[in-house]
């Protein structure tokens, strides 16, 4: 077989030549060097798109040729896609969301006498000297004026969807009571002075930086879009709350997102992506978070001095 439109590899004997694969021509130089690799001499047979093999070389180059195809089925596996940024939000987001909008109404503004704030606020001396830890929650539910709400809720409401869409909304917004409480902490701590803030803003920065170090494990394309969008989102917050005044905790801002940051890259070594399809698990976890906060109130409630 000296045709233009052959090619042989190996120098098989001089016995009769059997097709072992029929395959496209994509595929033909694929499966020549599986055949080499083995040492199994054979012709490409160009114009019908097959290897040819010594008939008493058929069986085992049949064999090599499947085990190579089976080891590498599905292979490369498609890369994991980033939640759209276009979808709409999860039930339980925007209900969790809405309630911090309704819970406003409730607390109204920040004011100097307002009973809400004297309990629940963050207290440098009240958490730190009294060992009220209960204020590293509650402070996240409150918030200064309606800007400062709708802020946190609006933008804040889109990262911590897109944050849901990837752990599942129990896990995420589990992770965003510790990452936000954790936050809190850091900033009365390195403060080192007498410190009141509130705001769901620090728990806003945390799911930022968690979702930018979730999405780190993706392309690097990908990777660089996502964490363009999470620091865009932050920069967003920013202006619409101002960068000065009692609104604004810069400083609760930054160690909620360094705070995120290690949370993410714990829950991706964790597996807790891996999680979020989970309804029943997700509903539980999701619960939890809501006790919890409504736990850390009843605290706060129950620390008033009785008259």
């Amino acid at each position: 077989m000296n045709s233009s439109r052959e090619r042989t590899a190996g120098q098989p004997e001089a016995a009769p030549l059997v097709p072992v694969a029929s395959v496209d021509t994509d595929e033909l130089d694929t499966c020549s060097l599986v055949l080499s690799a083995v040492g199994i001499a054979h012709h490409i047979d160009l114009h019908h798109n097959r290897l040819l093999v010594a008939a008493t070389d058929a069986p085992a180059a049949e064999q090599e040729l499947r085990i190579f195809f089976e080891e590498n089925r599905n292979w490369p596996s498609r890369p994991a896609q980033a939640p759209p940024v276009g979808a709409a939000a999860d039930p339980p987001t925007l209900l969790a969301m809405g309630s911090l909008a309704v819970f406003y109404l409730l607390t109204g503004p920040w004011t100097d006498h307002n009973p809400w704030f004297t309990l629940g606020a963050i207290d440098s001396r009240a958490i730190l000297d009294h060992h009220q830890w209960w204020r590293l929650v509650t402070a996240l539910t409150l918030h200064a004026d309606l800007v400062h709400l709708a802020g946190n809720c609006i933008i804040g409401g889109f990262m911590v969807h897109l944050l849901c869409r990837i752990l599942g909304h129990g896990s995420g917004w589990l992770l965003l009571l510790g990452t936000g409480a954790a936050g809190n902490f850091l900033n009365i701590i390195l403060r080192g002075q007498e410190h009141h803030s509130v705001g769901f803003s620090t728990a806003v920065f945390a799911a930022i930086g968690c979702f930018s170090s979730l999405q780190a494990a993706a392309g690097r394309h990908a990777m660089l879009r996502q964490i363009l969008l999470s620091l865009g989102a932050g920069a967003a917050l920013l202006a619409m709350l101002g960068t000065g005044g009692e609104r604004t905790d810069l400083g609760a801002h930054l160690f909620g997102f360094l705070s995120g940051l290690v949370a993410g890259i714990l829950a991706r070594l964790l597996g807790l992506p891996g999680l979020a399809s989970g309804r029943s698990l997700q509903g539980l976890l999701f619960l939890l978070a809501q006790i919890v906060v409504a736990g850390c109130w009843l605290l706060a409630w129950r620390s008033q001095p009785v008259p």
